[in-house]
């Protein structure tokens, strides 16, 4: 049971109160773990381990669906999420430990499933780096990365040696091809021409490289006509796999995008308010129109249609499936 503003009982002895350091807006604090290695128990996800190496995500994006763990830090605030995130450390040892068995027994592993990797703390941090070095030891390793973060180019060179060695997906997400629009959702993410840019270069560098076009926002992102061009970018930069997703809104991410929609789009609001009463996910003929519009502009850009086994570890139907 969750206390609100108290930090879970095994979790409060290994957050620091020190500060790491602050830049832009953000604070950064030192969190204990003993090992980034999470198991995920739930049959809907596609993969069995999770790792993220920060809690809390600088990325800032209003629609993110995990600043619910927030709350098993005790911090009950949705924005805090954003501006208050926690560096892992000392989980080197047992991280390395386990992942040879995790390996042996050829289990996915999703890297980046509730904060981003390749957020900006990990161009000092690094966590996110040592954990690939050390997977770069194995052979035929089962990992999978979901990331906005440009940062990822900086490791292209261990990128390289796990796809040599292991199976290695990378899926880089992004849900308009707007600048101003993506700036205002995703305010310390990468504008659209880096992620695909950044897409591209993975591709050339023989990765499996893909578009993570999630979630769809309603009324904001969810035209043909952006998505078609969106898809189009992302073909023309090589790259032809992709996996989407619907908006999925549970508290407290469902009153923090509220409050940011009255104050950006307040025409959308009371159609948002009609359409997530009492859900969270969206059901019936419009996530069903917007599949298939996607799936005909796929056919259209060349996008591959991906196997089940070979799919990223967020290609599920619903956002759920990024959830630790």
């Amino acid at each position: 049971m969750i206390k609100p503003g108290v930090p879970a009982p095994n979790l409060a002895p290994l957050m620091g109160s020190d500060n790491l350091r602050e830049r832009g807006g953000v604070t950064y604090r030192e969190i204990k773990a003993r090992s980034l290695l999470n198991r995920c128990d739930s049959p809907r996800m596609p993969f069995t381990w999770t790792v993220n190496p920060y809690r809390g995500c600088a990325m800032g994006c209003k629609y993110c669906y995990a600043a619910y763990t927030h709350e098993f830090l005790g911090l009950d605030v949705p924005e805090q999420f954003h501006s208050l995130v926690y560096v892992k450390t000392g989980a080197e040892e047992e991280t390395t430990r386990r992942l040879g068995a995790i390996v042996r027994r050829g289990e996915l592993i999703a890297l980046g499933t509730a904060t981003d990797p390749y957020q900006p703390a990990e161009t000092e941090a690094r966590v996110t780096r040592r954990f690939l070095e050390t997977v770069a030891r194995h052979h035929d390793a089962r990992l999978g990365i979901v990331t906005k973060g440009a940062i990822i180019l900086r490791d292209l060179d261990v990128l390289e040696t796990i796809h040599r060695r292991s199976r290695l997906w990378v899926r880089v997400s992004l849900i308009s091809p707007h600048a101003d629009l993506v700036r205002r959702l995703d305010p310390w993410a990468p504008p659209p021409a880096v992620r695909i840019d950044v897409m591209r270069r993975l591709h050339e560098a023989g990765i499996d490289a893909g578009l993570g076009l999630a979630p769809i926002l309603p009324a904001l992102t969810d035209d043909e006509p952006s998505i078609d061009r969106l898809l189009g970018e992302v073909a023309a930069a090589g790259v032809k796999k992709m996996f989407m997703n619907v908006l999925f809104l549970r508290s407290p991410t469902k009153e923090k995008y509220l409050r940011w929609l009255a104050a950006e789009h307040p025409r959308y609001l009371e159609a948002y308010e009609r359409a997530y009463a009492g859900r969270v996910y969206l059901h019936g003929r419009y996530p069903d129109r917007l599949k298939e519009m996607v799936r005909r502009l796929k056919r259209k850009h060349g996008f591959l249609e991906e196997e089940a086994d070979d799919r990223s570890p967020a290609a599920v139907p619903e956002q759920l499936g990024l959830w630790p």
